[in-house]
């Protein structure tokens, strides 16, 4: 197949072809983004190598994990993805940030977060819904009714060690989905925005 065939293709033909370790596939979606997720880390801190080294780690992050990949829009998730990682690093202290560009992120992430909180919630939910039946349910009681273990255990007719165990299941898994992007932005941007 031509290589520029492939360019014309949309990004989740790109992601299907990545997911089969088509390198070709992974080298052309890297073209098409890599620019733009340099100049989203570059305007919070403007250190040239430190922005190229996250936006190497992200994409080979993406490389590493290309078979659980799971992305309906790849521009909104690396927008995320790299605010987050810089993020990570200014909070390790090995950068300083320019207090007019964390304003900037808190006004981009302000535009975003309606669009941040339905992929939160889009994503929540399909995760969710692939728990163990048991477990799935327990979840639901904890985080959408917020019910106590004791509660929870007393409903169901079970031990409050099996809520703990159940919960501790769901919360590993809901780890490993490729949630934490999105929840660790949001959670580090309440910070931020709070008044």
């Amino acid at each position: 197949m031509l290589l520029k065939e492939k360019q014309m293709w949309p990004d989740a033909r790109l992601l299907e072809l990545i997911r089969y370790d088509d390198r070709s596939a992974f080298e052309i979606l890297y073209n098409r983004y890599a620019s733009k997720v340099f100049h989203a880390a570059y305007n919070l801190f403007r250190d040239r190598d430190v922005c190229e080294d996250l936006v190497q780690e992200l994409f080979i992050d993406i490389w590493a994990k290309r078979q659980q990949l799971n992305v309906d829009n790849v521009h909104a998730y690396l927008k995320v993805a790299i605010k987050n990682r810089v993020l990570a690093y200014i909070r390790s202290q090995k950068a300083m940030l320019d207090v007019t560009a964390m304003e900037q992120l808190i006004e981009d992430y302000t535009a975003d977060s309606e669009t941040l909180q339905h992929d939160i919630t889009r994503l929540l939910e399909k995760n969710v819904a692939e728990l163990p039946e048991k477990c799935r349910q327990i979840f639901i009681l904890s985080r959408k009714e917020y019910l106590s273990n004791k509660e929870i255990a007393s409903r169901l007719n079970i031990s409050i060690k099996t809520v703990e165990n159940q919960m501790t299941i769901a919360l590993r898994y809901l780890r490993t989905t490729g949630l934490t992007d999105y929840l660790t932005i949001a959670a580090l941007f309440s910070v931020f925005t709070r008044k």
